[in-house]
């Protein structure tokens, strides 16, 4: 009985056994700049900046609002100390401490990263709740927040010397602390193999082998009583080293390496409490004694009670997240309920990280079919797993990855009965995918074997082909389904790296470009999409078709700026579309502008994805179906979007405009699908109707490709701000346009103040901004490109080898990118980035004619004729070859012609083959052998019938056999050309294992063959090189790998061409770190391997380089980087090819101006960075023709020659023709000046002498070529361009574009008043017919802003009106001043007095006013002798106005009317830009940007007292304003990007703002600077007092802006 007892405990006690895994470093909470973190600074004694809590928590009893994370591994709720204060001492500290691991760490030259953030992700939040139920299951606990500390690869601070070198041991653990409003627990996680150092050295220890060991716990500081400071409680989880390596060998929480502690409360709490579940680290038995032993945790366990009374709450049935039932769920899981059979205190297992409603409260635990609770957890259970799920939405993706089953490995638990649960791990090689049960029926068990698998789970069978059997559920998988990156990386862009996982692969974007890894586009770049537009809107009652119409789309990814813009769109579908902005919008989302803590859609879905949305408008009920399929990247990088519309949507009234106010939308994140729901408002202004509001509502779903298998680190909701959002339709050219700015945040994130995030920053339109401290920020050229930032230029990646292109292919260079194209005759290879041989033999490509045969050649092919042909006349068709011309026969022998083949016969009394007759008598000669035959056809013998011979002998490098005086193959072989020898058999087959290198002994042949053993990996891949090419010539440059005498890989490997040599393992792979190159000595193969640290970017970079073609070649050209022995970019890079030089900063990005060529020495890269000036636009222009190839030779471009100052050189000369001509400043060749080759060279100090034949230019000539010029080259067909006959005169009648809008000018191009119409039939402008008598439509006129104080700004073709509210520019009442079409409004100032504002426009040469009233129209007050007049300003004292002509540089003078003309000044000045004047003291000022001597001048407005007032340290003064509260003269600069202020006398110079753009035009207001800027096409306003940019205005159609100036109520 006593002995049954003993069993009976004995089988007990192995039931409660379990082992389990330490947690592994993929399986801690997801960290890292996706997941949202913030990285702190690198250093040995940094902290973070406050994470301010949205609630308080509570440490100990007391509460806390913020907390901070510090590099020596602890977070605590107040500012900390300087480190020697307390890194050294043990607990207790001075200071509030949550330690996972306090000690000296050091993150100094990027060795690691601590990452960190504060989140409200349920899904984290679920995790974390169900820990704190594990460990404390009798507690109630339902986090909101928690903080997420994570220190990555970090190093013990040393002493770095010449001897030691940096640490290679590295430490990574985490700590997570979640609250509610009650309680506090902290979660420390140490991954295995996660902690290499244990302690580190005090910085003072003064040579001392000393080492203090890190210490793990809590400290809740001093504690204040009232006149006195004492120590508060503490908990230490270590003690000394050995406690230390067990945190990742134990843990508290059933799985070793997780600790979880209760850590404060509200209303009263002692001391810290750890969790009381144990868990150690497991080492599977042998097979056969499973359960033999275990290893268990070195302190009590604690029971708890077996069952818990409380009913369950049946309105919230325990809800999955289905991120946690994903198809890669490692384990069946047997669909009764886990609870059945179970015994008291035994745990049923789950794997790390499974998924419970958001609570503690033992109420949610799951019930079995009989209403029973289950029973509690034991000591030894890391939890339970619901076994059912009601169907449901899918929840929000989660970030944590479901760790891998060889990861998470789970010991079998014995059960008494068979209905006992079971829990069958995955193989590794089985792909799962899950079939909910329909009816709710549970699915039968699944076979398994008890036995324990060899990493300790069940065995589980795997059939060879897919079942799937979708009546019981049970599915079995097939081994060949499972995708690896070696069979399926050619899915993945070539700007990404493919990664393996447990049951598939994933592609990510390298660093530098951004998307979901199947497709990438380079960080920071502007984007374009192309598409079709296609279905039938029913607008009204009228259907309307769409037949693939274009649609374009242009993102500014920089500020999330995207314009959208649809062709051919018919009225009256034009209008009615304009409110269905949510076609644009998804380029919108895809590309928006990223706050932290947020990602755009694209690098969610990359470029493969289809949008479904619903839009409902209201009250009308009308419903518009958008489908948008998205089909990859074109060969251009631009994405691909077709979009399908159909449906209803409500008429609008043609010339209706329509207005939308900015919105925010929330976007729901799931596996593979993204969903939103909203409202939006929107305004239809018509002439008939008014203004009317409507509502409509938006579903969406965007449907892509998830990647299931990896890390899922993305958001679960985030929200899309749009804060402007223009709409129009434009009825001349039937384009449908949309201009949205849009933001993509954390739901309820606040804007932040940042220009980054604002949109005010500077940066180039191909650069991102980096956002640092308050309004600190950089500016970093994209991806692809190059520059400081605020000016970028394209890399051309194929001139600089830069290219991953391989053999046999062409780079094609594209904006911040490049692709790579196959060569003729090549096509990808499976990878999809290798070029391959197309064998056009097999392909049917190279088809070759009757009697012959293809033959493949690489990249190519050529057809043979068939033995006994020859080409014919035309050298492609093959004719029958007589080969008895040749006489092939014996002279006693007839020789006979067949088609294809002849035939000899011995002639009467003779006998023989034809080829030796003898007489009949004598004796015939023996017949050749087959060694014989194989000889003289290789070296042109002729066969018995018909071979031709080879021409001109055998091919040298050829094989030829050698054969004994019997004929037959001699026993040795040996190869002319290679040195190889061999030996053959009587057939004269070679005998394998026999051939030797050249230089060696040669095989004995005649020893008999020993039975050979198979050929190992080293011979395989040795045999399978190949030597020689299809022709027999021997093939250098390849790597034959070296085998020993057992044919394993020599531990030495040599390149036989290029000499370099290394170490390599027993597969043959190479060691890392042992690889050198010729003369530098060979490598020590006999050293063990140092354990490697992790690669640092520049090694990255250097091993991605394609330096050979897949068959072993070099490629030549490519550019490799070179790192330093710390693995660090050296400062100075050279191209091995190119031989240019240039200098690179830390993260290996070329320092601008100091590239050098060959020839040319070396940079010095110890001198510190220059400011280099902009580029001229003779630089521009070379720098971009300047297409070097690799021998350093100029393609047959014209490369234009600059000089010092980047100034085009007078004499231009083209070194591939040999013409030389004189050129202009501007470049433009001098006519008459060229000169061909052999001439003399042209003297371009001589003025330019028009030839008699050629007139010059007639006004309507240089009006119509300076529009071309503004609208890029290329007028669109409802642009205007004046007309001129012939002799360049203008014609009579003048249109708009090719409209009927036309009306008629005089002989100088004015208009003739009355002469406008819109008819189709064109005003009579002869001038012997009088205009016609009814009025035509009106010229433009004035929209006057509204009451107030107002900024008008010229851009191109109209004057706008930006009202402002106090100092506020206030967009939303911004309006069209004037519409000027065919003006380039350019100097614009306003008359206080009479309410008018001037301007100067520079495409009719005139100077125009008009009166700020409804209906006024614009008066000409000058129209003659003005070639480019610019900057314009007016002295209302004197009524008088000042303007500047930059082609002639002058400066002149006139009343207010027009009359008074004079010319003030003429000489001394390059080119004058903007001026302005002080009415009050009668100063004129003017700039000059000479770029030689640039300047700023001052006179008396009768033109007296000229004088310099600035000429140093001024590059570009474009913009000039004068202060009037400190009566000092301002201007901002586009060359030096300052804006600075000076006194009239040339004192007081001060800067206001050191980080501008390109200003244009600057106006000063209220302590306010207003400027116009060239490269945010926007309205700058910038405080005078603060320095700091307050507000930005961007019209919605984007276009330089050029004067600015203020409109005030009255005169100031």
């Amino acid at each position: 009985m006593a002995m049954g007892k003993i069993m009976i405990f004995l089988i007990q006690l192995l039931w409660t056994v379990h082992l389990v895994t330490a947690i592994q470093r993929k399986d801690i909470f997801p960290y890292g700049t996706l997941s949202g973190d913030l990285t702190l600074q690198e250093g040995d004694d940094e902290t973070s900046k406050v994470l301010a809590l949205k609630r308080p928590l509570y440490f100990y009893e007391s509460q806390f609002n913020e907390l901070y994370v510090a590099t020596n591994g602890i977070i605590s709720a107040q500012d900390l100390p300087m480190e020697k204060q307390y890194v050294d001492d043990g607990f207790p500290t001075d200071f509030p401490v949550i330690a996972p691991f306090l000690a000296d760490i050091d993150t100094s030259k990027g060795t690691g990263a601590i990452y960190y953030r504060v989140t409200e992700s349920p899904t984290l939040l679920n995790r974390v709740a169900q820990e704190v139920h594990r460990g404390f299951p009798g507690g109630h606990f339902t986090p909101t927040h928690a903080v997420i500390a994570t220190w990555e690869n970090v190093a013990a601070y040393e002493e770095v010397t010449r001897a030691t070198g940096p640490s290679d041991r590295l430490n990574t653990f985490q700590a997570v602390v979640a609250y509610d409003e009650n309680d506090s627990y902290a979660l420390f996680l140490y991954p295995e193999d996660g902690l290499h150092f244990f302690g580190t050295r005090p910085k003072e220890s003064y040579n001392v082998e000393i080492e203090l060991p890190a210490r793990v716990g809590f400290s809740r500081g001093e504690v204040s009583f009232i006149f006195s400071r004492m120590e508060g409680p503490y908990y230490s989880v270590t003690s000394n080293e050995q406690s230390l390596k067990n945190l990742y060998q134990v843990g508290n929480t059933g799985v070793p390496g997780v600790w979880l502690f209760h850590i404060g409360n509200r209303y009263s709490f002692e001391n810290v409490v750890p969790a009381a579940v144990g868990g150690a680290l497991a080492t599977p038995p042998p097979r056969g004694q499973e359960g033999d032993d275990s290893t268990t945790a070195g302190y009590s366990e604690v029971e708890y009670p077996e069952t818990f009374e409380e009913e369950p709450n049946e309105d919230y049935p325990p809800i999955a997240d289905p991120d946690f039932l994903s198809p890669t769920i490692p384990e069946f899981l047997q669909p009764s309920h886990l609870d059945h059979g179970a015994l008291p205190g035994q745990a049923r297992l789950q794997p790390y990280g499974g998924d419970l409603p958001l609570t503690s409260d033992p109420q949610y635990r799951e019930h079995d079919n009989h209403g029973k609770p289950p029973p509690a957890s034991g000591p030894s259970g890391p939890g339970e797993y619901p076994a059912n799920y009601p169907a449901r939405e899918p929840e929000p993706r989660n970030q944590p990855h479901q760790p891998p089953l060889e990861d998470v490995k789970q010991q079998q638990q014995l059960q008494p009965q068979a209905q006992a649960p079971q829990v069958v791990p995955r193989p590794e090689h089985t792909v799962l995918e899950v079939f909910p049960n329909n009816r709710g029926e549970s699915s039968p068990h699944m076979e398994s074997d008890p036995k324990l698998a060899p990493h300790g789970g069940h065995f589980v069978s795997v059939v060879e082909e897919e079942d799937v059997d979708f009546d019981t559920g049970v599915i079995q998988y097939s081994t060949e389904t499972k995708e690896m990156c070696a069979r399926f990386q050619q899915q993945c862009s070539q700007n990404a790296d493919c990664t393996d996982y447990s049951s598939g692969f994933c592609c990510h974007c390298r660093s530098g470009f951004y998307g979901n890894g199947r497709h990438c586009l380079p960080d920071g770049a502007p984007h374009r999409v192309n598409g079709k537009v296609s279905g039938t809107v029913i607008v009204g009652s009228t259907p309307v078709d769409l037949n693939s119409v274009d649609l374009h789309a242009y993102i500014v990814v920089s500020d999330g700026r995207a314009y959208t813009a649809i062709s051919e769109v018919p009225e009256p579908v034009g209008w009615a579309l304009m409110p269905v902005a949510p076609i644009g919008e998804l380029f919108g989302w895809l590309f928006a502008l990223e706050l932290p803590n947020s990602q755009a859609g694209f690098k969610i879905t990359g470029a493969e994805f289809t949008r479904h949305a619903e839009v409902t408008f209201y009250p009308s009920n009308q419903r518009l179906s958008i489908v948008q399929t998205a089909q990859g990247l074109d060969s251009e990088n631009h994405l691909s979007v077709d979009t399908r519309l159909h449906g209803d949507v409500p008429f609008i009234a043609p010339g209706a405009t329509v207005q939308m106010e900015p919105y925010k939308e929330t976007y729901q994140y799931y596996p593979s699908v993204v969903r939103s729901t909203s409202v939006r408002e929107f305004t239809v202004v018509s002439a008939e109707r008014g203004s009317e509001t409507f509502t409509f509502q938006l579903h969406q779903n965007i449907t892509y490709h998830d990647c299931r298998y990896g890390l899922r680190a993305g958001p679960e909701t985030l929200q899309l701000t749009t804060e402007r959002v223009f709409v129009m339709y434009v009825k001349d050219e039937n384009i449908l346009r949309y201009a949205i700015t849009n933001k993509i945040s954390p739901v309820g994130e606040t804007v932040q103040v940042n220009p980054c995030y604002s949109g005010t920053h500077d940066c180039d339109t191909t650069a991102q901004c980096l956002p640092g401290e308050g309004q600190q920020y950089q500016c970093q050229c994209a991806t692809g490109y190059r520059g400081d930032g605020r000016n970028c230029y394209d890399v051309d990646e194929c001139v600089e080898g830069l290219s991953l292109c391989g053999a046999h292919a062409q780079c094609v260079n594209l904006p911040g990118s490049h692709r790579c194209q196959c060569q003729s005759g090549y096509k990808f290879g499976f990878d999809g980035r290798t070029c391959i041989d197309v064998d056009e033999c097999v392909e049917g490509i190279g088809l070759c004619g009757a009697n012959a045969h293809c033959v493949n050649l690489p990249g190519s092919h050529r057809c043979q004729c068939q033995s006994g042909y020859e080409f014919g006349i035309d050298g492609r068709s093959c004719i029958d070859l007589d080969e008895c011309r040749s006489q092939p026969c014996h002279p006693q022998a007839t020789c006979s012609n067949t088609l294809g083949s002849f035939q000899c016969q011995c002639q009467y009394d003779f006998q023989g083959d034809g080829f030796q007759c003898v007489p009949s008598n004598g004796h015939p000669e023996r017949p050749k052998t087959q060694c014989e035959q194989h000889r003289d056809s290789l070296q042109g013998g002729l066969s018995p019938r018909g071979p031709r011979p080879v021409s001109g002998g055998f091919a040298p490098g050829a094989f030829v056999p050698q054969c004994d005086e019997q004929g037959q193959y001699r026993a040795l072989q040996c190869h002319g050309s290679t040195g190889h020898c061999w030996c053959v058999d009587s057939r004269g087959q070679e005998r394998a294992g026999t051939r030797t290198l050249p230089r060696t002994p040669p095989t004995n042949c005649d020893r008999p063959d020993h039975t050979e053993k198979p050929k190992t990996q080293c011979e395989h891949h040795r045999d399978s090189v190949q030597t020689t090419s299809p022709e027999g010539y021997s093939i250098v440059e390849v790597f034959l790998p070296q085998c020993d005498e057992q044919g394993q890989y020599r531990a030495l490997q040599c390149h036989g061409s290029t000499g370099h040599c290394w170490c390599v393992d027993n597969r043959g792979q190479e060691r890392a770190g042992t690889r050198k190159p010729p003369g530098t000595g060979q490598p020590n193969c006999d050293e063990p391997d140092r354990p490697e640290r992790p690669k640092t970017h520049c090694e990255q970079h250097q091993d991605s380089v394609q330096t050979t073609s897949p068959e072993g070649y070099p490629i030549p050209g490519v550019f490799v980087p070179e790192c330093d022995e710390q693995g660090q970019y050296r400062a100075l890079q050279c191209h091995g090819s190119t031989g240019h030089c240039w200098c690179v900063d830390s993260r290996g990005q070329e320092r601008a101006g100091t590239r050098k060529g060959p020839g040319t020495g070396q940079p010095n890269c110890d001198e510190p960075d220059h400011p280099e000036r902009p580029k001229t636009h003779c630089e521009h222009q070379r720098d971009s023709l300047q297409t070097t190839s690799a021998e350093g030779n100029v393609d047959g471009a014209f490369v234009p020659q600059c000089d010092e100052q980047g100034q085009y050189r007078a004499l231009q000369c083209h070194g591939a023709t040999g013409h030389c001509w004189c050129v202009d400043s501007r470049g433009q060749e001098r006519a008459g000046t060229r000169k061909p080759p052999g001439t003399s060279q042209p003297n371009c100090d001589e003025p330019a002498v028009v030839p008699p034949t050629q007139r010059p230019e007639t006004v309507c000539e240089r009006w119509r070529a300076s529009l071309v010029d503004h609208y890029g080259g290329l007028p669109g067909p409802h642009h205007y361009l004046p007309q001129c006959d012939p002799q360049g005169q203008f014609n009579p009648i003048q249109c708009y574009g090719d409209s009927s809008y036309c009306w008629c000018v005089d002989r100088d191009g004015r208009e003739v008043a009355g002469t406008r119409s819109h008819d189709v039939v064109k005003p009579a402008c002869v001038p012997t017919v009088a205009p016609p008598t009814m009025h035509p439509l009106p010229r433009p006129d004035v929209t006057p802003p509204p009451s107030g104080t107002s900024l008008l700004y010229a851009q191109g073709q109209q004057i706008g009106a930006l009202p402002l509210n106090g100092t506020l520019m206030d967009s939303e009442r911004s309006s069209t001043l004037l519409a000027l079409h065919g003006s380039i409004v350019v100097g614009i100032d306003y008359d206080c007095r009479e309410k008018k504002v001037y301007w100067t426009d520079l495409a009719g040469r005139t100077i125009n006013r008009a009166r700020l009233e409804p209906g006024a129209e614009p008066e000409t007050l000058i129209n003659t002798g003005l070639t480019s007049p610019e900057g314009l300003a007016v002295d209302v004292v004197r009524r008088a106005m000042f303007w500047v002509d930059s082609t002639p540089d002058k400066i002149e003078r006139a009343n207010l009317d027009g009359s008074g003309r004079q010319t003030l000044f003429d000489t001394d000045m390059v080119n004058p830009r903007a001026i302005i004047v002080d009415s009050s003291t009668g100063t004129l000022y003017w700039t000059d940007w000479n770029r030689e001597a640039p300047k700023i001048e001052r006179s008396s407005v009768d033109g007296h007292s000229r004088k310099v007032l600035v000429k140093d340290g001024i590059g570009l003064p474009n913009a000039l304003t004068f202060d009037t509260a400190t009566r000092q003269v301002c201007w901002a600069d586009a060359g030096t990007k300052r804006l600075e202020c000076i006194a009239s006398d040339g004192t007081g110079r001060r800067v206001i703002h050191s980080n501008l753009n390109y200003p244009f035009s600057m106006v000063f207001y209220a302590n306010h600077f207003y400027f116009t800027d060239w490269r945010r096409d926007g309205v700058i306003a910038l405080s005078r007092d603060s320095s700091q940019f307050t507000d930005e205005y961007l019209p919605d159609q984007r276009s330089h802006l050029y004067g600015v100036t203020i409109a005030t109520t009255h005169c100031l």
